[in-house]
């Protein structure tokens, strides 16, 4: 079985691939139809995503276009994250700044969010396994969130391609597992 390193430097290459072709539209569309159908009815849902750097997908462009409200993570000390206010409702968008490690993020005044047990959570994913679990950059910042209420009730998303789908790692106990995880061509769900 391969590491995790191995899988993260292979599922990079192919990431980096995807991103420049046919694949970023494909994966844009499937979020986008998926977030339609999951937003019937439910005004106002809240989303705690990411803010998207090298080649990772764009989760903001749909969630705006859904009328999602959004909110963005902060790197604060002991690299803890909290999430501020991005997207209100009817899309007005509040000011970024580069943060921790250049990534854009919230302005330190904007609204801090206080999750309830029926928003959503998007992590960045490089990776996944057949069981769900999610395989990030490496930094642990997810894997420790889900230490944190209500962060470990949220419902947990990534939107990854399809050849990237059950990756064969092995999970270790701070792995954080999805719920679901949308591809280009399906949507699988995760108990």
């Amino acid at each position: 079985m391969q590491t995790k390193v191995d899988i993260r430097q292979a599922a990079r290459s192919y990431w980096k691939e995807f991103m420049t072709g046919a694949g970023e539209e494909e994966l844009q569309n499937a979020f986008q139809h998926f977030l339609a159908t999951e937003s019937t009815g439910k005004k106002g849902r809240l989303c705690l995503a990411y803010y998207p750097i090298h080649s990772e997908f764009n989760v903001l462009t749909a969630l705006r276009n859904s009328g999602w409200k959004v909110a963005l993570p902060l790197v604060g000390e002991g690299f803890s994250l909290s999430f501020h206010l991005y997207l209100k409702e009817g899309k007005e968008q509040l000011p970024l700044r580069p943060g921790a490690y250049g990534i854009m993020e919230p302005e330190k005044n904007a609204p801090v969010i206080h999750p309830e047990p029926q928003d959503i959570l998007i992590v960045p994913t490089m990776a996944a396994n057949a069981e769900g679990y999610r395989l990030g950059k490496g930094g642990g910042f997810y894997d420790r969130l889900m230490d944190r209420k209500p962060f470990d009730v949220l419902e947990k998303w990534a939107v990854l391609p399809e050849k990237l789908l059950d990756s064969p790692f092995p999970a270790e106990p701070h792995d954080l597992r999805l719920n679901k995880i949308i591809t280009e061509e399906r949507i699988v769900t995760y108990p």
